[in-house]
């Protein structure tokens, strides 16, 4: 990925359906129209690589089985299960290591600060994985120069309550995964956060990661 190839609109549009296949059951697709954008025919040709990728990641949900999907979803994504790399920002970045914890407090005055009108399912904790690419996506669509991030919101979204945690999350849940769609999914979403370290040099605020993922145990979920 390179500034020659990045677009602010296109990230968007990827981030907030990434983030959509985080947050939601397979089941439920049809009710959010995520089936729609699955159904969208998109061409590979003359895309970016990222957009390519994005392609293969809805090729690969498309082509999947919906009730094998959604057992995988809860057992990953969903917190009815016992999950073996839990989704949640706070999770990581907190001492305790539980939801609701005070980076999940700062991160919500951040998004009301930001001017983000919130409603979760079920109370949900607002920094899931998912739902904060759907944050990301609504903080890119505010942007106009595709060549800088000028945006203080955006920066600070990345700097301080994105990027420090879900590096680890993302190959952590990656050693659990071994069926296509969601692996894709998570490899598309590293490229995704990784142009904005690599292309736009956007510092990682250097946040402790407090959990400790047993590796054994992911490598048993295979």
């Amino acid at each position: 990925m390179t500034l020659a190839t990045y677009s602010h609109v296109e990230s968007a549009l990827i981030s907030k359906t990434l983030g959509s296949l985080f947050y939601y059951r397979p089941c439920e697709y049809s009710q959010y129209g995520i089936d729609e954008i699955l159904n969208t025919p998109l061409d590979p040709e003359d895309a970016s690589p990222l957009m390519q990728q994005f392609i293969s990641t809805l090729t690969a949900f498309k082509q999947a089985n919906i009730d094998d999907l959604t057992t995988l979803h809860d057992q990953h994504f969903s917190g009815i299960a016992d999950i073996p790399a839990p989704p949640w920002g706070s999770v990581y970045l907190d001492r305790e290591c539980v939801l609701f914890g005070e980076s999940h407090t700062q991160y919500k005055q951040f998004l009301t600060k930001a001017g983000f009108e919130f409603e979760t399912k079920n109370n949900d904790p607002l920094d899931h994985i998912g739902l904060m690419l759907m944050a990301l996506s609504a903080l890119l669509d505010t942007q106009e120069n595709d060549n800088a991030i000028d945006s203080a919101e955006l920066q600070e979204m990345l700097s301080v309550h994105l990027l420090p945690w879900s590096h680890t999350y993302l190959s952590n849940v990656s050693l659990a995964l071994t069926e296509p769609s969601y692996s894709s999914l998570v490899k598309t979403t590293q490229t995704l956060l990784e142009q904005y370290t690599k292309v736009f040099l956007i510092p990682v605020e250097n946040r402790k990661i407090y959990i400790q993922i047993d590796q054994d145990r992911n490598e048993t979920q295979e």
